[in-house]
Parts: C-alpha cells; structure tokens; sequence
C-alpha cells in the first residue's frame, strides 16, 4: 500500500492561516542563497515541527509545509532545505490531525521570530499528496482563524494565506476512495494559487489537479496549473520510488524536484 496519501475516511482537512507576502524582503531573490539550519520543536498541543531557516541573519518570510500520510515533518526535508537556503523559514510539522494542524501552525508563528522568521513577510502554504490537500482547502477556509480559533488552547487567532502551492494532490479519489474537493463554500478569498503535478503522476493522477484548478477558476480564484514533465508522486519531492513502488528512498539531486521548487519560487514571486 501506497504510504504517502491519506485514506478518504481518514482526510483531514484544516484552515490553514497564512499572510501576505512582502515586495520589500529581498531574501527571496533566485540568486542568494544561504547555509542553512535545522532543528525540531515542539509544544504539548503539537506534535514534532522541523524547522529549516537560513544562518544568516533575517528576516525571512515563512513557509508551512505539509508532509503526506505516512511521512513526519522531516517527510520534506530536501524541499525544505532548498527554500530555506533561498531565504524561507521553512516550518515543516508532523501531523495526523486537525489539531496538530491548527496548533503547529499557530505555535510557528509564535517562534517564528527566533529563526529570523517574519510573518508581516509573508507566510506560503505547500503540501505534498494529503497535505495538498490539506493546505489547499485549509488555506481557502477562513473560519477556524479567526480570533480563538477552534482549539482556544493553542494560542489565538492567526494572518491569512496569500500564496498556497498544493503538489500532487489527490482531491477527488484515490484507489477506491472517492472524496469531494468542492472550493465553492469558500470563494471569494484572496490569494494566489499554482497547483503542481507530474505528468507521470499515477497516484494522484493530473486529472486531479486539473480538474481542481477548473473548479477554483469557476469559483472567482486566479488559478493555475503547471505540469511538471516526468514528475511523477516521489520526485516532485525528492524521492525516489524503488523495491516495486512501495519504498521511497530520499534523492536530493533530483532534477525534477529542484523544478518545482523554482516552480513554488516563481509562485511567491509572482504573487508579490
């Protein structure tokens, strides 16, 4: 069985708050790039968060990123690291509920500023597999952001997304689960959006992320679509499938997933 989705009856889907993004910060120029560290945290509401930032001196803006089921926050280390070394603070937690969604994001931004991390920056929603999804839809959905929240003891209400990059999501169905992605409840939100998939994609086939990028522009958002030629599930993030597809091994010279990390450059530029 495929490790890195989630089932259909299992999906969490979470609002997920995220700021604008500053044309004033120049540390996500494609030409600098940084040393970078890494560390874990956590908070009795969470579970472990890595965090990836720059040895420099900041600020950053930020980016929370979503692993897929089965994986941990360090699920996205290469990708995190290679934004984190163009100037992001990269908050990638472990999570298997709402909660740890919620009150991971939350706790970030409350320590953000100890990496050089600034929200007034800009904060980036990215996921891979379930948490495309999860960052889609969360990012789209106002309602458990606003003041309080839904889980009062993590911390208060938080910014709201401007930039929401999903990667190889699967919005509609995978295998024999069939789940809706229906953007229509939340519509009318301002942000940008770029879906990314790889044409060879066989778990979360394009169909998914095609269709899901029709139904967005249908709704009101500025949408778009970028095929990655020869993506499939595992390079787009580093990976590479191997042992009759059911092991990932981590190939951080990919070529494919250093496109789409200047595919998620590009998508915060542009929004700027």
């Amino acid at each position: 069985m495929f490790k890195h989705l989630l089932a259909a009856a299992a999906i969490t889907v979470v609002p997920l708050a995220l700021a604008a993004c500053s044309d004033d910060n120049d540390s996500s120029d494609d030409n600098d790039t940084y040393e970078v560290t890494t560390t874990v945290v956590s908070h009795e509401t969470t579970q472990d968060i890595w965090v990836s930032a720059p040895d420099a001196e900041g600020p950053w803006p930020i980016i929370y990123a979503l692993h897929g089921t089965g994986s941990t926050g360090d699920g996205l280390a290469v990708t995190a690291g290679e934004l984190a070394s163009h100037g992001y603070v990269v908050f990638s937690p472990t999570w298997r509920s709402e909660m740890d969604l919620e009150c991971g994001y939350r706790y970030a931004l409350t320590i953000a500023d100890q990496y050089g991390g600034d929200p007034d920056l800009g904060i980036i929603g990215v996921g891979h597999s379930a948490g495309a999804t999860a960052i889609l839809m969360g990012g789209l959905n106002d309602a458990a952001y606003a003041a309080g929240g839904t889980y009062n003891e993590c911390f208060t209400g938080s910014p709201r997304p401007s930039v929401l990059v999903p990667i190889s999501g699967c919005h509609y169905e995978y295998q024999s689960n069939k789940f809706g992605f229906d953007p229509v409840p939340f519509s009318g939100r301002d942000v940008d959006i770029t879906l990314v998939v790889g044409n060879e994609d066989t778990e979360c086939e394009p169909w998914q992320s095609q269709d899901a990028t029709e139904e967005l522009n249908n709704v009101g958002y500025d949408a778009r679509l970028i095929e990655v030629e020869g993506g499939n599930h595992a390079n787009v993030v580093f990976y590479e499938i191997v042992d009759d597809e059911d092991e990932w091994v981590t190939a951080p010279d990919d070529p494919i997933g250093e496109e789409v990390v200047e595919i998620i450059l590009d998508a915060i530029n542009a929004s700027q």
